[in-house]
């Protein structure tokens, strides 16, 4: 082999390899974890230090309280699978459309274990089910 293919196929290597290591780094310090309301009371409040989360749960009805002046959102969100596990959450910012009480919510923030709060930075709603078709029994 000579000098110059060798040189050059050490170059490429040594930029794949950067390129790799920059989209590691990218992924791993933008990444978020996803967890249940459950998961994030039971969880050990470092692994959160220095790292945002995601969580996932239902709005309980009657706990919304919004000051539209101050676009201040406080609310109640339970475990989708244990109903008895919730925490509060505050955000603040637009409320999007399909947020209402009894449906699936996406927050991202920081958790304070003390007070057992969620301060959300991004809340999004997962679409209700009336765009689900309905099961009418009737042949087509």
């Amino acid at each position: 082999m000579k000098k110059s293919v060798k040189k050059t196929v050490i170059a490429v290597m040594l930029i794949v390899a950067g390129v790799g290591f920059l989209i590691y780094k990218g992924v791993s310090e933008t990444g978020v974890y996803y967890l249940t309301v459950n998961e994030v009371i039971a969880a050990d409040p470092e692994s959160f230090n220095d790292r945002g989360i995601r969580v996932s749960g239902k709005v309980v009805e009657g706990s919304t309280n919004y000051n539209q002046r101050d676009l201040l959102l406080t609310f109640t969100v339970r475990d989708l699978d244990d109903e008895t596990k919730t925490m509060k959450v505050t955000y603040t910012g637009v409320v999007p459309d399909a947020f209402k009480p009894d449906v699936e919510v996406i927050l991202e923030g920081s958790y304070d274990r003390e007070s057992n709060t969620f301060s959300a930075t991004t809340l999004l709603a997962k679409c209700p089910s009336k765009y689900k078709t309905e099961e009418t029994g009737e042949k087509e």
